[in-house]
């Protein structure tokens, strides 16, 4: 925020939420303040908290564009972006920005947007940002230190060349990577050295999904009904004979059986419910089928 007589700027933070969501909001400020003229601009980043991510924008379309159609819709839409991947490829999603908590939270539980009134929709997630990999600029480190706290300050390392040497931005040694020793600068976000280390630290900062996968993958169909319905103790050997816990151990196997039974009773009437929405997909799109047929023979072609 600027003021126009005495040509001052000033930078105001949040502390709740409400705060930002209020501050956001351009009709909720005055006119004047202090009997001077002031401009208002908006923060160039937005808290990943109040971004998702829209599935399906084929490449080819103008964000900017897309974006004002949505606002149609979507009153507290901020802005929005183009996703991008390694080496600057686009792909076909993009990060859209709002000023509610309240709207963003009924998006996601939706987890789908749509355009205008028509039918067309597109799948959203939340945004997750991409971990960020510290660097310091005197001796090129990762993830150990910054510049303030380096051990090596009396040992500077050039970005560009990779060598031994005071800071020099026009330095005019070859360039070279001093992690990977390729022929890009350090810190450059396409260095397999930087690839790796933001790779770990995704691993780090979601731990389970190792553990997800294991047991998504156990869920597979194997063809043996016994391992997918009592699961590993079913394949163990237990002597029944004698065996005072016999009764535990059947009841058990009953309850696992059960469990199983209303998981697969739930996933049918998932598969049900998505085959009945493809039905009248597919209603829909014969429906309007038959009428360009009517328009092409009646109208165009009588």
């Amino acid at each position: 925020m600027s003021t126009s007589k005495v040509n001052r700027c000033y930078l105001l933070y949040c502390n709740t939420s409400v705060q930002f969501e209020y501050l956001l909001d351009k009709n909720k400020w005055p006119d004047k303040l202090c009997d001077c003229d002031y401009t208002f601009d908006l923060p160039r980043k937005i808290p990943s908290s109040y971004s998702v991510v829209m599935s399906n924008v084929p490449t080819q379309w103008d964000v900017q564009s897309f974006c004002d159609e949505l606002k149609l819709q979507y009153k507290t839409i901020i802005k929005s972006e183009r996703l991008y991947v390694r080496g600057g490829r686009p792909i076909p999603k993009i990060r859209i920005d709002f000023s509610s908590n309240k709207e963003l939270s009924e998006i996601l539980k939706n987890k789908h947007m749509l355009l205008d009134d028509c039918p067309t929709c597109y799948p959203i997630e939340s945004y997750v940002p991409p971990p960020k990999v510290l660097r310091c600029y005197i001796c090129q480190q990762y993830d150990d230190h910054v510049a303030a706290y380096c051990p090596n300050k009396d040992k500077p390392i050039c970005f560009k060349c990779g060598q031994q040497h005071q800071y020099n931005p026009e330095c005019q040694n070859e360039i070279c990577c001093v992690h990977y020793k390729g022929d890009h600068m350090t810190g450059n976000p396409n260095c397999p050295k930087k690839i790796e280390i933001r790779d770990l630290k995704k691993l780090q900062t979601n731990p389970s999904s190792s553990k997800i996968s294991y047991l998504s993958n156990r869920n597979i169909w194997t063809g043996n009904s016994v391992l997918h319905l009592f699961g590993d103790s079913a394949t163990k050997p237990t002597l029944t004979k004698n065996n005072p816990n016999e009764n535990v151990h059947s009841l058990k196997l009953l309850d696992t059986i059960h469990l199983n039974i209303q998981s697969i009773l739930e996933q049918q009437a998932e598969l049900n419910k998505h085959l009945s929405d493809l039905t009248l997909q597919q209603n829909d799109q014969a429906k309007e089928i038959i009428n360009v047929n009517q328009i092409l023979n009646d109208i165009v072609c009588p």
